[in-house]
């Protein structure tokens, strides 16, 4: 779409005597519908359009963005990046090599394209499932629809063209319920990376709403757990956030080659036990968010990070792949045009096991089965501290009386040893509210798994 002036800069730069030079175009929509209680609380549509041009130069990158898509501004924005990285000075900075393909990727099947979708269409989303939670009862509601969709194109010094479509929408609804002095609170959200067709049958708005519905009803009559070290398991919900939040970040390049991931050194190692195998993929046909090329034009991969309890692999960008002697993975991503690339996950997940969730339940004597990820906190080392919105007591098989706001806490390395039981149930999820932050970005992820099951992991609640 922008050849002629991609080729204008890239030649610019060549007379600068960078070693590398990146112009990356980003057009994007963003749409967000809140209807709180009945009513349009609000509804925004914004656009994004620029372009982001990276250079690598005398060992150091430079990196500046523009709104102005003129020839003008273009020249204007390789000028200020060149200009930052020649002011670094000699650096040891460089890039991993690539294929130099010229590939335009698409994500197939979407039928109602959120582009193409009438406005009325998406209100009556979020219209049907107030409905829905209305006459389940809710003193209050809340839905939100949601969707992120556009294109990237990246061009490259090196015959890099590579052009990559991005979508993801969503639905969510919050339920509140009142009785007799108690309050219970319940949140589901499905998001995908398909029009809105996806909203249909088990992901219709009633039936996300329905769900909302059944945590609120379930947390009205729950209470606190037991504390202590107990069998715990975790819903694909749940699992997820381990996958990402605990284990994920301690596999990202940048911070295993600067030396702050508990990881480094470490591939070939056994850390788990042989139940754990853990993924990131750009894509998985069994849900979460479609990322088919990377913020640099790289295929992304399906990148194996534990299998079998035995660490395997790392996440890179180039750059991250070239200081630590690796391959590229499909992992550098930017939150838009205007934010240079780093090291991000995409879909992060546990693999399946054999066992099925009721065989689980059944074979546990003692535990708590947990659902619904309510927050927590990560420290660099995978100390880990992680609330669950809902849950149930298990004794002798069977699942007993409901308890809410669990607080579990541990470290990922310690609590992967004792995961003794994987179910065949992978779900992987995304959304496009909101999604995984670092360095001040933000971009959609995915992340989930099976259902599993964790023989010792401490559990905050009452004595």
């Amino acid at each position: 779409m922008h050849e002629d002036d991609v080729k204008l800069v890239l030649g610019k730069a060549g007379s600068l005597g960078v070693q590398f030079a990146e112009v990356r175009f980003e057009e994007s929509t963003r749409e967000i519908i809140s209807y709180v209680n009945g009513r349009i609380a609000s509804m925004s549509n914004q656009r994004l359009r620029g372009v982001g041009v990276r250079v690598l130069y005398n060992g150091n990158f430079g990196f500046a963005s523009t709104f102005d898509l003129s020839r003008d501004g273009l020249l204007s924005a390789l000028e200020e990046a060149f200009k930052a990285a020649r002011a670094l000075g000699p650096g040891n900075k460089r890039l991993a090599e690539v294929e130099a393909s010229k590939r335009r990727y698409s994500i197939e099947g979407v039928k109602r394209h959120p582009a193409r979708a009438e406005l009325a269409e998406k209100l009556d989303l979020v219209k049907r499932a107030y409905e829905t939670l209305k006459s389940g009862g809710a003193s209050s509601a809340v839905v939100r629809y949601g969707a992120y969709y556009g294109r990237v194109e990246v061009y490259t010094s090196e015959g890099l063209e590579v052009s990559s479509e991005r979508l993801v929408t969503g639905v969510s609804a919050t339920a509140v319920l009142r009785e007799n002095g108690r309050v219970g609170d319940g949140t589901e959200t499905y998001g995908a990376s398909k029009g809105l067709e996806a909203f249909t049958g088990d992901r219709a708005p009633e039936a996300i709403a329905e769900k909302a519905l059944e945590v609120a009803r379930a947390a009205l009559n729950a209470s606190r757990p037991p504390a202590g070290l107990q069998t715990v398991i975790t819903r694909p919900e749940l699992t997820g956030v381990f996958a990402h939040e605990s284990f994920g970040h301690l596999t990202e390049g940048d911070g295993v080659f600067a030396g702050s991931s508990p990881l480094v050194g470490r591939l070939g190692e056994v850390l788990a036990s042989e139940q754990v195998t853990i993924v990131d993929s750009g894509f998985d046909e069994r849900g979460g968010y479609v990322l088919l090329a990377d913020d640099e034009g790289v295929p992304t991969e399906r990148t194996i990070l534990v299998e079998k309890g035995v660490l395997k692999g790392y996440l890179h960008s180039r750059e991250s792949a070239a200081l630590t002697g690796m391959k590229p993975t499909g992992n550098g991503r930017a939150q838009s045009f205007a934010h240079d690339v780093i090291v991000r996950m995409r879909n992060t997940f546990f693999e399946a096991g054999d066992w099925t969730e009721e065989e689980i339940i059944r074979e546990t004597r003692h535990g708590i089965l947990l659902d619904k990820p309510a927050g927590g906190q990560v420290e660099e080392d995978g100390t880990f501290t992680f609330n669950a919105r809902i849950g149930y007591i298990v004794e002798n098989g069977e699942l007993k009386q409901p308890v809410r706001d669990v607080v579990l806490a541990g470290n990922i390395l310690e609590m992967l040893k004792y995961v003794d039981a994987a179910g065949k149930n992978v779900e992987i999820s995304t959304s496009p509210f909101g999604g995984c932050g670092k360095w001040g970005q933000m971009v959609h992820v995915g992340d989930g798994g099976p259902t599993l099951r964790v023989s010792r992991l401490l559990v905050g609640g009452e004595r």
